[in-house]
């Protein structure tokens, strides 16, 4: 059986809570568009291997090398913003991996500058079936292979559409990179693909807010990082005229 990224993969749009400061309100009265945003961060906080999939048995001690496969599209560009595969050797169950770090970073450069309305984020965690293999150059072999220079054209088509477009786009280019990584269990221990979008409001709560998903085996946190100069200043304002009138 090959390997398929679609097979019990998480899918989510993200609904952030109403509160950190989502409902402040600009001069006119409404909220602020996401446009107004000044920076983005997505970060990979955590990735918990809960269950490796691998059996303890005397005198083996039940390990796994394992694969975090990233992928990050958004309607600002024609390719992946963020295309990552690092390998993890000799991981036991209930194990962190090392993997803090950002998957997805924009700041606005000037006033005119637009700001992302998709950004869809793909994880994937898969297990070899044998000795880890120099990802920068399965990488390259990705970036020259017809499947995937095929579904890259698509990239400005999809993420313009519907969110289900893009993230149908992401899991089949994962599962391109999982084939020619090769020697991978056929089942991931664990794929999501996260849709956070300005239509769902998920650019309008300042500040951070995490996301954790799991299955059997694996536990992300994911962390959505928003900055908005303006609606800052407002709010330093409003808390200090509060605190004034106190």
């Amino acid at each position: 059986m090959a390997l398929s990224l679609q097979a019990d993969a998480f899918i989510d749009t993200i609904k952030l809570p109403d509160s950190n400061h989502r409902l402040v309100r600009a001069r006119g009265g409404d909220i602020p568009q996401s446009s107004e945003v000044s920076g983005i961060e997505v970060r990979l906080s955590q990735v918990l291997i809960k269950d490796n999939g691998t059996e303890t048995i005397w005198p083996f001690p039940g390990y796994a090398d394992v694969y975090v496969l990233i992928v990050v599209l958004d309607n600002l560009t024609k390719e992946p913003q963020t295309l990552t595969l690092q390998g993890f050797a000799g991981v036991d169950d209930h194990e962190s991996l090392p993997v803090d770090r950002t998957a997805y970073f924009w700041k606005k450069e000037t006033d005119s500058s637009p700001a992302p309305s998709q950004i869809h984020v793909l994880l994937s965690v898969l297990k070899s079936k044998n000795k880890l293999r120099n990802t920068g150059k399965v990488l390259a072999h990705v970036k020259e292979n017809p499947e995937y220079t095929s579904l890259i054209a698509q990239i400005g088509k999809a993420v313009a559409g519907p969110t289900g477009v893009a993230v149908d786009l992401l899991l089949q280019v994962g599962t391109v990179v999982g084939s020619i990584l090769e020697r991978v269990e056929d089942k991931p221990l664990f794929t999501q693909v996260i849709s956070f979008t300005d239509l769902n409001g998920n650019f309008d709560s300042l500040g951070k807010t995490t996301h954790s998903q799991q299955n059997n085996n694996v536990e992300t946190v994911l962390t959505l990082t928003i900055r908005d100069r303006k609606r800052e200043a407002m709010m330093a304002k409003s808390v200090n005229e509060v605190t004034a009138s106190a």
